[in-house]
Order: C-alpha cells, then sequence, then structure tokens
C-alpha cells in the first residue's frame, strides 16, 4: 500500500494578515465641515481623521496620511539612508510577511497600503474596495508598527540599485536631470544622484531606525479618506487599526530647513551627451510666491499663457518643436524656494534660436502683459478642469491634505472657480513681471556629441 500523500504548504495558504485585531481606541472629538460634506474625527491616541463620503465610484476608497519632517529631519550625510528607508521597508515586507507572502495573503482582495518618505512630510497612502478596506487599513497597521528588519532586504535593494545605476553615467537623460538639478539648487546635497559609492555605505540599521521615529508617535498623523463609505460605518475601523497606533498623546514633529537655493544671475550650460540628432532645452526662473495662495494662482496662470504662446510660436510659426511645457512648482510647504520651468525638445542646430524665441516671447510678456483674451483662454480651461476634478475621488483626497499642509481654508476648494475669476490682466501681467525675472534664470541644453567624440567612446 502506497504512502499517503501530503499536500505541500508554504505555510503561508490561509493565513490571515493578522493574528487578532489591536485593542481599539476610541473617539475623542468630532466636528463637521458641512460645507464640503466632511466630518472630523480625534482618536484617542491624537490621530485625526478627515472623512468625505462620495459616491463618484461605488467601488473605490482612497486615503493617505501626513506627518512633518520626512528627509528634511535628517543630516546631509544621512540623506540617502533616509530617502532610502520606506523603500526597504517595502522590500522587506510587514507584519511578518515578505512582500511575495503578503500577495498570497491578500490574493483576491482589492486593497492595499505603503508608506512613503518625502522631503518635509512622510505617511501612509492606500486604497480599496469598499469590501477590502479592512484589508488596507490592517496594511497601514502593520507599516506603523511592524515593518520586517530582513536581514536580506538591504542586499537585494543593493542589486536592484546597483542594476539601475549600471548605466546611468551613459544615459544622455540621466545626465541632463542632474545637472539641471545641480545647478538649479546651486549644488545642493538633495540633488545629487546616487551613485555606486553610496550604494556601498548604506546602513540598513540606520534606514530602519530613522523610518521607525519617524512613525513612532501617531499623534503627529493626520488622515484623510475619500470614496464610497458612510462614517458611521468607517468609524470602528477606524478607531480599532488607528486608534489604536502607538502615541505620545501630543504631536512633536517638525520640518527641517533643507536651505534650497537658486543661482543669483542669469546661468546657461551645455551637456553634450548621446548620439541621437535629438537636443532637449529647460529654462527655468525664479519664481518664489512665499507659498501666498493669489500669488501661486497668478504664476500658474501665467505659465498657462506662456505656454500657449510658445506653442504658436515654435511649434506653428518655427516648425522646431513638437511638443513645449511650462509649469510652476514650488517645496511646500517649505517657502523660499519656487521655480517656473519652459520644456521643449527640437533639432540640435535650431536648439539656440527656439531658446532666443522663448526669451524674446517671455521678455515681451513683461513689457505689454497678457491679453485679455489670453487670460479668458486660460480661465474658462482652468474651470472645466475643476468641473471635472470636483467628481474625482483623488482630486479630493489631494486637496484636502494640501489644504492641511498648508494650513488653509478646506472649504474653498470647490470654490477655485472664484480664485480664478479674480484673475485679471493687470495682476497676471504684474506676476509675469515678478516670476518670470530677466535677471534669474538658467537656460540648459542638451546636444548630442560631435560624431568623432562619440567614435573615440565606442568600446
Amino acid at each position: 500500500m502506497a504512502d499517503p500523500v501530503t499536500p505541500w504548504s508554504d505555510g503561508v495558504e490561509g493565513k490571515a494578515l493578522m493574528a487578532k485585531a489591536p485593542v481599539a481606541g476610541t473617539v475623542k472629538a468630532r466636528r463637521e465641515v458641512a460645507e464640503i460634506g466632511i466630518t472630523v474625527l480625534t482618536l484617542s491616541n491624537g490621530v485625526e481623521v478627515w472623512l468625505k463620503p462620495t459616491d463618484y465610484r461605488a467601488d473605490q476608497v482612497v486615503f493617505s496620511s501626513y506627518a512633518r519632517g520626512g528627509v528634511s529631519t535628517a543630516t546631509p550625510e544621512q540623506y540617502f539612508n533616509a530617502s532610502l528607508s520606506s523603500s526597504l521597508v517595502g522590500i522587506g515586507g510587514v507584519g511578518g510577511l515578505s512582500p511575495v507572502d503578503l500577495g498570497k495573503v491578500l490574493a483576491g482582495k482589492i486593497g492595499g497600503a505603503s508608506a512613503y518618505i518625502s522631503t518635509y512630510t512622510h505617511g501612509i497612502s492606500g486604497s480599496a474596495t469598499p469590501r477590502d478596506l479592512e484589508t488596507a487599513l490592517q496594511l497601514a497597521y502593520l507599516h506603523f508598527t511592524a515593518p520586517n528588519q530582513d536581514p536580506g532586504a538591504l542586499d537585494l535593494m543593493k542589486r536592484r540599485l546597483e542594476a539601475s545605476l549600471a548605466n546611468q553615467e551613459q544615459s544622455p537623460g540621466a545626465v541632463f536631470g542632474e545637472r539641471l538639478r545641480r545647478l538649479n539648487t546651486v549644488d545642493h546635497y538633495t540633488s545629487r544622484p546616487l551613485r555606486m559609492a553610496d550604494v556601498a555605505k548604506l546602513d540598513d540599521a540606520a534606514m530602519w531606525k530613522f523610518y521607525a521615529e519617524r512613525f513612532s508617535n501617531a499623534a503627529n498623523f493626520t488622515f484623510f479618506f475619500v470614496g464610497n463609505f458612510t462614517v458611521d460605518e468607517i468609524t470602528p475601523l477606524l478607531a480599532t487599526y488607528l486608534g489604536s497606533l502607538p502615541s505620545k498623546g501630543t504631536p512633536d514633529a517638525r520640518i527641517g530647513d533643507v536651505r534650497l537655493q537658486f543661482p543669483a544671475v542669469v546661468e546657461r550650460e551645455t551637456v553634450t551627451k548621446g548620439r541621437e540628432p535629438r537636443a532637449q532645452t529647460v529654462i527655468t526662473f525664479f519664481s518664489d510666491t512665499g507659498l501666498d495662495e493669489a500669488q501661486t494662482a497668478r504664476i500658474r496662470a501665467a505659465a498657462d499663457i506662456v505656454e500657449n504662446k510658445l506653442r504658436d510660436i515654435l511649434r506653428e510659426q518655427l516648425g522646431g518643436t513638437y511638443s513645449v511645457s511650462v509649469g510652476y512648482s514650488d517645496t511646500s510647504p517649505q517657502p523660499g524656494y519656487g521655480t517656473t520651468t519652459v520644456q521643449f525638445g527640437s533639432s540640435p542646430e535650431n536648439a539656440e534660436k527656439l531658446s532666443a524665441a522663448v526669451l524674446t516671447e517671455v521678455e515681451r510678456l513683461r513689457r505689454d502683459g497678457p491679453t485679455a483674451t489670453d487670460l479668458q483662454i486660460v480661465k474658462e480651461a482652468d474651470k472645466n478642469d475643476l468641473a471635472q476634478a470636483l467628481r474625482q475621488n483623488p482630486y479630493w483626497l489631494n486637496a484636502l491634505q494640501s489644504a492641511h499642509v498648508l494650513g488653509r481654508d478646506p472649504t474653498l476648494i470647490p470654490r477655485r472657480a472664484e480664485r480664478t475669476d479674480a484673475l485679471t490682466p493687470e495682476n497676471v501681467h504684474e506676476a509675469i513681471r515678478k516670476y518670470l525675472p530677466a535677471n534669474r534664470y538658467t537656460v540648459v541644453t542638451l546636444l548630442p556629441e560631435a560624431p568623432a567624440a562619440a567614435a573615440a567612446r565606442t568600446p
């Protein structure tokens, strides 16, 4: 008689994500922001939760959270360890389960959560169907309380990084992007790319320590949930998985000042790399609005006007490029640094001519300002975009968190059209003069190497 065959098992099949639920916290306070359909809960451990039920999509709940700090709290020497620490947790897994095992446990479920650490904030973000929201919240809880300190995670991270960095110095785009970042931040340490030598110095103990410190006090965090749920249904889940997070009871988060700087004068550089007969040009203007909401709206409108004008000039009149983009960005929530960037591609022989055309048009707008028609086109586009965005859960999620980070009134989110209506040719003209300065910008152009130089580098 043959011996009975025992079915093979990897020990994960049928395993629960968590053996038991944590001891739930309680709801300490509740208030309504009725104008925009928001309920705000304060949990017993100090976590604040903003809830916006919607009917935009029956199968979607999205959430995010933030605390102040992020990589800004790390020293320059620990920058790479700090910035990669959440990635190390992603490689190692949580709750004693590797990413592969997590995939098996979560098979058939539509829900997830992951940690992030950015320059000035850190937190957890995720999404789920309403049915699987508890699973996503369990993952959020485990990212706070039970990241795996897998000794093999760092080796795997290093192998992946080394593979991605192997040809970095031969990539025209990578070399160009590095030079652009370093020039526009006066060679700030956060703009320097990871090198092979940096990979060798990564320290998993330092990375886990930095990660653990960021997520050690739940009172620092505010969560935002948007989607198909009711406040009554979701509250017990929040009390269980967020109200039980470890906390000091009061916030102690802080933001470090990484002190980004922009060149004080006009700077021009040419990067020669690669063989493809294409050029890429980026013109960057210093545009520090101080994060003022009205000023930011004006420079964004100005950027859209400049883009429309340049699209006509560069593509239609000169036929020199297929695309041009203009956009404003800043280091929110840290004031003191902002830029407006013009980017376009072209043939190498046209790059200088097109750069001159861009600067000529910007100078004309500084002098003459936009027409009422120019501005009306931008205002109508912005209102159309807003009407669509207000029916999307991710838009509300990002808008609520941004308003909270910046201390702005969230009831103004659906009233962005009022801010758009406040734009005039005069105040946008003022923004162009102020935030597209003639004496503080950079021009960086990527050109292919000369045939002789490229041939000399061929192995």
